[in-house]
């Protein structure tokens, strides 16, 4: 099977053929994020490459810092800038696997915490870090919190 690696590399390629400007350019910073974690990665002698896992997770923060930028720009009235970062989540969400939805969510949330008896807000820590291991890619973790707050407050 190909490498999420591999078929951002891939992804550059067709784009600069068709002369996407933005896509290529979205694709360059992404494959120069991966190269700059894996440099941080082999620094800390932890082996050569990040995984697919941790590119997953690179993405997700990627996103996150451009629907920022999109408030930013709606609010200062910058349509073009604007337009700009919601083209660039449009290619990097291309990159993950099905995002999970909200009902999803519920039930995913309902479900491991009656499977793993957690039973507080002390357990948040525990159960983040089991849907990011068990979903990579597929949930924005500060939902997950807020949801589960909220599950375990009732």
């Amino acid at each position: 099977m190909q490498s999420l690696r591999e078929k951002i590399k891939l992804t550059l390629d067709q784009n600069l053929k068709s002369r996407d400007e933005i896509a290529t350019s979205t694709v360059r910073l992404i494959l120069a994020a991966i190269k700059d974690h894996d440099i941080q990665y082999r620094t800390k002698k932890k082996g050569d490459s990040i995984s697919d896992e941790e590119i997953l997770n690179l993405l997700l923060n990627m996103i996150k810092q451009r629907k920022e930028s999109v408030k930013i720009y709606s609010e200062a009235g910058r349509d073009d800038l604007k337009k700009r970062e919601e083209k660039e989540i449009e290619i990097i969400n291309s990159f993950l696997p099905h995002q999970i939805t909200s009902n999803e969510l519920d039930n995913i949330l309902h479900e491991t915490i009656k499977e793993h008896g957690f039973k507080s807000v002390k357990d948040l820590g525990k159960l983040l870090g089991f849907l990011k291991s068990k979903y990579p890619g597929q949930l924005d973790m500060q939902t997950v919190a807020e949801k589960a707050k909220t599950i375990f407050n009732d």
